[in-house]
């Protein structure tokens, strides 16, 4: 997965959101009131982001230190052997 990050179409998707990113921002915007429930909308999902990311993050650096240690898997002690016996009429 990481070869992929460094691919041409990675990394041309990267210059056109680079270059879109760029005209938005600056290129004036016609000047209006700032809505309340906008603001609050944008920062509610800038913190789910910023969540997400530092999830991703916390979980692949963890992942590669578990992945680092040479512990064998932790199985069952043994086997345990179970005799199934059908029962008969007189049994019962």
């Amino acid at each position: 997965m990481p070869r992929m990050l460094h691919s041409a179409p990675c990394r041309f998707l990267a210059l056109v959101l680079a270059v879109v990113l760029v005209l938005t921002f600056a290129t004036p915007a016609k000047a209006e009131a700032f809505d309340v429930m906008t603001g609050l909308a944008i920062a509610g999902a800038a913190i789910i982001i910023l969540v997400l990311v530092v999830y991703l993050v916390v979980a692949n650096v963890e992942g590669s230190k578990l992945s680092d240690t040479r512990e064998s898997p932790r199985l069952a002690q043994g086997p345990e052997v179970v005799w199934v016996v059908a029962a008969t009429r007189e049994a019962l």
